[in-house]
């Protein structure tokens, strides 16, 4: 085969380096981001949390009237890291017309932070308008506003305040373009907090006797896996311990007991986990934030626990 004269060649090595400059642009670097890159091209992002950022647990779908056709109307097709393929494969969940889904993040948070906080990876043919809304608790709900794209990149600066911390997305079909059929409503394949935070929970009943803020025996084990995972986020992380009770007792005694529990644990992941002070807030929350109802031991159980919040480091 005859080769090309030397400046063709120089002439397409220059064109060739000219197109791997737009396809590829400084931002998609790899070692600029500090968790885990999803998707290609323009629609990749940089998730910190890598595969932790994804909602694990449906809490409610009502499909509507006019629902999507089997397998595509099975909610958990919406957890977890995206999968799509192709629309002949139930990778993702229709929500029909006028379809709700509510998803939680069991093992993360979602946080305010500089520019878009929320992914929603929406597929299929058609685009479809959707309503989104965050909860702390699942039940005061506060809406964003509409999205549709098929990946919608969100800001939560407008509803949440300094602080907040979210567990629940609601999704709410409200476009009315491809409605019906066998992918009723928009098509939702997965959804990302960007802005978040891990979420480790410790059941009380683990770390402490009844009413007591001295760590038991047992305790050391489960903070030493917890220190283990913090150390393997680096030293540019950001860690709040908050302790918490149910609703037995008083609110001050309560008050008392869930800070002295969130100072004990951290006393002792202290040892273990390198940090600035400035990097440590230590809360007590007593009753205040409950996970469940207090009106069965299991939910008892469950408000007497205590959390740390971890915020990633952003640009290492």
């Amino acid at each position: 085969m005859p080769q090309s004269p030397p400046l063709v060649r120089r002439v397409l090595a220059l064109a060739a380096f000219l197109i791997a400059g737009l396809q590829a642009p400084a931002w998609a670097a790899p070692d600029d981001c500090p968790g885990a890159w999803y998707g290609a091209g323009k629609k990749r992002i940089c998730l910190p949390l890598g595969a932790a950022s994804f909602a694990d647990r449906v809490v409610s779908f009502t499909p509507g009237a006019r629902p999507s056709e089997a397998p595509f109307d099975n909610p958990a097709a919406a957890l977890g890291e995206p999968d799509y393929q192709r629309t002949s494969r139930p990778d993702f969940v229709s929500l029909g017309c006028d379809g709700t889904l509510v998803l939680a993040f069991a093992d993360n948070v979602l946080v305010d932070v500089d520019g878009m906080d929320l992914y929603v990876f929406e597929v299929g043919p058609y685009v479809e308008e959707t309503e989104l809304a965050i909860s702390a608790d699942g039940r005061d709900w506060r809406v964003v506003g509409r999205i549709e794209g098929a990946r919608a990149d969100v800001d939560i600066a407008s509803v949440a305040r300094p602080g907040e911390r979210f567990r629940f997305v609601r999704l709410r079909n409200v476009g009315r373009k491809g409605c019906g059929g066998r992918h009723s409503g928009a098509d939702i394949d997965a959804v990302a907090a960007v802005g978040a935070e891990l979420r480790l929970s410790f059941d009380a009943a683990v770390l402490f006797d009844v009413g007591q803020a001295e760590l038991r025996p047992q305790a050391q084990a489960e903070l030493a896996t917890a220190a283990a995972r913090l150390n393997a986020m680096g030293s540019d992380i950001r860690v709040t311990v908050e302790g918490h009770t149910d609703s037995t007792g008083s609110d001050a005694d309560n008050l008392r007991l869930s800070e002295a529990r969130a100072r004990a644990v951290w006393a002792h992941l202290a040892a273990e986990v390198a940090l600035p002070a400035a990097a440590v807030t230590i809360r007590g929350l007593g009753e205040s934030r409950p996970v469940a109802g207090n009106d069965s031991d299991e939910g008892h159980a469950l408000n007497r626990r205590v959390e740390l919040l971890v915020a990633p480091g952003r640009g290492r």
